[in-house]
């Protein structure tokens, strides 16, 4: 009879099996893939100064990450080649409270930058009541903008990988 693996494990896995084939990719991919990562990352912080602006973090930190309770699967291959191509360690989750892994004693642990697509891109109602209706426009013309970074980074890995590939990191090994 086969054990099944934690959330943990298959965390640990995933990831490891990401950075081979990151580390794997020809030069020239690398570059395209790299490249990408950083348009991401600097559309993230874009997107969360537009809601930073609006003093938005203080409902969300009022709140208590009512929509962080389940991001379980937010994190997702994507989001583990941008850590790699900026060089940053990756976020380590706690799958143990049944909460978003990423969620700490006091909000995310994953700085905004490097924040999931789900987690960067949702604001509740109370957010964008806030909001002007150009602000909500821009907001939401960014999130398609990067939208179709993750899509490139997705194809690019799914390139190197030979093969089609899940999105979430915890459904990575199952392909």
């Amino acid at each position: 009879m086969t054990r099944t693996m934690s959330d943990c494990e298959r965390w640990d896995r995933a990831v490891a099996a990401i950075s081979d084939g990151y580390a794997a990719m020809s030069p020239a991919l690398r570059a395209e893939v790299d490249a990408a990562a950083h348009a991401v990352r600097h559309a993230r912080r874009e997107l969360h100064s537009l809601a930073e602006d609006r003093q938005c973090t203080a409902i969300c930190a009022s709140c208590g990450g009512e929509c962080c309770v389940r991001g379980k699967y937010h994190a997702t291959v994507a989001d583990i080649l941008v850590f790699l191509a900026e060089g940053e360690p990756i976020a380590v989750p706690r799958f143990e409270s049944g909460l978003c892994p990423f969620l700490g004693d006091c909000g995310c642990v994953i700085e905004p930058s490097l924040r999931p697509f789900t987690c960067i891109t949702f604001n509740c109602d109370l957010v964008e009541k806030m909001w002007e209706p150009e602000r909500v426009e821009e907001f939401y013309g960014r999130e398609r903008e990067l939208r179709k970074l993750y899509e490139v980074l997705q194809e690019s890995f799914a390139i190197s990988a030979g093969s089609a590939l899940r999105v979430s990191v915890l459904g990575f090994l199952e392909r």
